[in-house]
Formats: C-alpha cells, structure tokens, sequence
C-alpha cells in the first residue's frame, strides 16, 4: 500500500490514544501527513514529545495529554480538555495496550481489573464520550486497534481485545446511523515495538508501521463500506 501524500484530512482533528509508543507515533504522524491536527495521549508523559516534534515536523498542529483513560472521569475530562483546545473532534484511534504476562492461575485480580480497564473500559469510555460529540458534527470515525491475533497473547490481554472487537463491532451498527464509521484493525504479526526509523529529513516509519499506519488514513479519507464492524486483517488487504 503507498504513503497517503494528498492532504485529505485537512481541517480534521484527530485523538491518538497510546500516542507516546511506536504504533500510536507512526498513526499520528501518517494522519499529520494527510493534514489533521494531533491531539496526543498516553498514560504518561514518557515519549509523548517526541512524537509531538515529529508531528510538527511535518507542519502539523499538536497537542500532549497525559490522563488514566481507564476511568470516566479522566477519559470525560480529557475529551473536555481536547476539544476545548481544537473545538472539534473527527477521528478517534485507539492503540493503547497492557499485557501482565502470567497465565490462568498465576494472574493476580488486580492485573486484571487493570488490563481490562486501560483496554477496554477506556475504549468504550472514549468511544461513547466521542461518539456524541461527532454526532453533533456531523459524522466522524472511530478505529481500535487489536494488538496481536487473541490466541497469540496473554490470558487478559486475550480476553480484553475479544472484548474490543466485539465493543466495536456493537458500536458500528449504532453508530452508522450517524455517519461514524467504527474499525477493528488487527495488527498480526507486526511489531509494535519497532522503533522509528532516523532520517534526516526527520522520522520516517519502519515498513511494518507504514502499513498499518497507511490503512488508518485509508480508513479516515474513504468510505470502506464493507470493513464497517469488521476486524480488520491486514493480511486480507495488503
């Protein structure tokens, strides 16, 4: 799949959740690069002006958020916070994951109630935060991103993004009605972890990232009708 290089997205605001790793880097930078304004979060604020330098880099307006999206009151007050400095919101991406590695028997409580809340207690916060607010405007999209195939990955990490796909997948056939589309994409086999690849003419994405990153904006510019509620496979498309 080629980079998205017309600026499709221009005049469009979009929140990045899990903005300070590699995958959430690579989505804001591919959506600055389309023309959308970058509302950047994560749990902390590790990492998260670094991609703010890479978004403006590329002549992109961005902003740094730090919030516990896994409670309401902080994924309500950051939705607040973000509209209050871009007075819109039109994509809502979602690539923030925790994955405690022990097994059935080994898996403490609160691991898990935490697992679930940052991935998917905070999903569905967001969503339904964002979700009435892109209605008022109109239309908008909303994209969460599984992190790896659920038979591939930890005990709660499994169970929650069974969850998110079916969160979305419920999302999609209520919100369509509105014009907002909602996406499940499934990263596979890419690595998350990847880091940027330096350039000097500033970062660029590894290969892995691009494709994924490519298929966000895809996702943003056109109407995919058929991938609406979807889990999206990138082994299916590219």
């Amino acid at each position: 799949m080629k980079p998205t290089t017309d600026p499709a997205l221009t005049g469009k605001v979009a929140l990045i959740i899990g903005a300070g790793r590699p995958l959430g880097r690579a989505l804001a930078l591919s959506l600055a690069r389309a023309g959308a304004a970058i509302a950047a979060h994560d749990l902390a604020p590790n990492h998260l002006q670094e991609t703010r330098r890479a978004v403006e880099h590329l002549g992109a307006r961005c902003q740094t958020y730090t919030s516990d999206t896994g409670k309401g009151l902080s994924a309500r007050s950051l939705l607040d916070d973000v509209l209050t400095d871009f007075e819109g919101l039109d994509i809502l991406a979602h690539c923030l994951h925790i994955s405690p590695p022990a097994g059935l028997l080994a898996l403490d409580e609160w691991d898990w109630q935490r697992t679930l809340e940052i991935n998917l207690s905070g999903p569905f916060l967001l969503l339904q935060a964002a979700a009435g607010v892109m209605r008022e405007r109109g239309g908008g999209t909303i994209i969460n991103i599984l992190s790896t195939p659920p038979d591939d990955i930890p005990l709660a990490m499994s169970a929650s993004q069974h969850g998110l796909s079916g969160l979305t997948k419920w999302a999609a056939a209520e919100l369509l009605t509105y014009n907002i589309n909602c996406y499940a994409v499934e990263a596979g086999s890419i690595n998350v972890q990847a880091e940027m690849v330096p350039d000097v003419g500033g970062p660029h994405l590894s290969n892995s990232l691009e494709v994924l990153a490519n298929l966000v904006v895809r996702l943003c510019t056109t109407d995919p009708e058929r991938w609406i509620g979807k889990v999206i496979r990138l082994e299916e498309i590219t």
